[in-house]
């Protein structure tokens, strides 16, 4: 359906600068004519403020209930806000999804293979970005920008995730080297999606 809205992912481990390209490219898309919305998961919503005080330390959650809540933030993400944005023509830039929650929860209740299993009755990306740097240098980006401390921060812990980035995201994944300049990266990721969108 070609005057569907697309969907751009963006993923990355923390400190990585995700969030910061993902809402510039947003922003940027926009001001070329295009109807674009930045999204992010965990979301705003009930669930999602749920995970973040997890997130924070603020609530302490089992592996298993981790997962559950994850689930259910993604499926009122999926239901009110990503499918019927796309179905409005509106494109979609977002902060984290699926592939996340498999490399983030992946080892602890369930396999990274099994939660990527589990999600594969949600919308798929068109297109996903990695923003690529080792766990050592994020992990000095985030005590440089004195970033508040979170229940993944730990250095052994970004490692596991990491390495479960690499087994679950797709061979179509474009790998952005997040150590150079934020402008070009911007541009970098313009390019892709602006070639994709000129190409359906």
């Amino acid at each position: 359906m070609k005057n569907r809205g697309r969907f751009f992912l963006f993923e990355g481990i923390d400190g990585s600068g995700k969030t910061t390209l993902s809402k510039l490219v947003a922003d940027n898309l926009q001001s070329l004519g295009h109807e674009a919305k930045w999204h992010r998961e965990p979301t705003d919503g009930p669930h999602g403020r749920e995970l973040r005080s997890f997130l924070s330390g603020q609530l302490l959650l089992e592996p298993e209930s981790e997962w559950e809540l994850f689930q259910k933030d993604r499926e009122e993400s999926v239901t009110e806000m990503i499918l019927p944005t796309l179905r409005k023509g509106i494109h979609i830039i977002q902060d984290r999804y699926f592939y996340s929650t498999a490399a983030y929860q992946g080892g602890r209740s369930k396999t990274p293979e099994e939660i990527l299993k589990l999600s594969l009755g949600f919308p798929k990306p068109d297109m996903i970005f990695y923003l690529q740097i080792t766990p050592e240098e994020a992990e000095g980006r985030r005590k440089k920008r004195g970033m508040q401390k979170e229940a993944f921060d730990d250095l052994e812990e970004q490692r596991r995730i990491a390495k479960n980035y690499s087994i679950v995201l797709p061979q179509t994944t474009i790998y952005l080297p997040a150590k150079e300049d934020l402008n070009y990266l911007n541009e970098l990721a313009l390019s892709h999606i602006l070639e994709f969108l000129d190409n359906i």
